[in-house]
């Protein structure tokens, strides 16, 4: 297994000495999945935290009309789980699911509160990647309030540049609250616009 993209992304944060990282290590489950294999379903209780260590991954969940409606993306490098059903264990509203064949290496949630107990400054590792994860949605919700169609996928492209080359259009237009035609369009005449510059 894989460990060392999650250990940088640590210590990026906290320092940890061997003996934090092995411990670390050996709480990790590494999990290969399929494209379009879920790591969460709705109604189930997520057990697991997810460090994505290759590929990428969707959370989203479907309205009364049946329409879905993604919430986050997450890349290399990145953490993604229902979070509410993960800190509560309680049943999950979102669907977890894979965009590309991924590697995954899930943190069951007994394992991390022991962590937490065998080393106390992990807490802060997760207390900041919780703190950012919660700016960035407040960040998005005043995009998706007080923004443009356009502007939210400029402002997409600028923070997620590397995104947008790995995930279908649809699922881009989905969490940008849109059609994937719509997008289309837009797309269609930044370059146009762009072509004129």
């Amino acid at each position: 297994m894989r460990s060392d993209l999650l250990i940088t992304s640590l210590q990026q944060y906290i320092p940890l000495s061997e003996r934090d990282q092995q411990l670390i290590i050996a709480c990790l489950r590494e999990r290969k999945v399929k494209k379009g294999q879920f790591l969460v379903h709705e109604g189930a209780v997520s057990r697991c935290t997810n460090f994505v260590n290759e590929g990428s991954v969707r959370t989203y969940f479907i309205d009364l009309n049946g329409q879905e409606h993604i919430v986050q993306f997450a890349i290399e490098g990145w953490w993604i789980s229902d979070l509410n059903s993960f800190i509560l264990q309680v049943p999950a509203t979102f669907n977890v699911q894979a965009i590309e064949d991924s590697v995954i290496l899930e943190l069951p949630f007994e394992s991390l509160e022991l962590l937490y107990e065998q080393i106390p400054k992990l807490e802060r590792y997760f207390r900041i990647v919780t703190q950012r994860a919660f700016v960035a949605f407040q960040q998005r919700i005043v995009q998706n309030i007080s923004m443009t169609a356009e502007d939210r996928y400029l402002a997409f492209q600028q923070k997620y540049p590397k995104i947008e080359l790995r995930i279908p259009q649809r699922l881009v237009a989905s969490y940008l609250g849109i059609s994937a035609e719509f997008l289309s369009k837009i797309k269609k005449r930044l370059k146009e616009e762009k072509g004129r510059i």
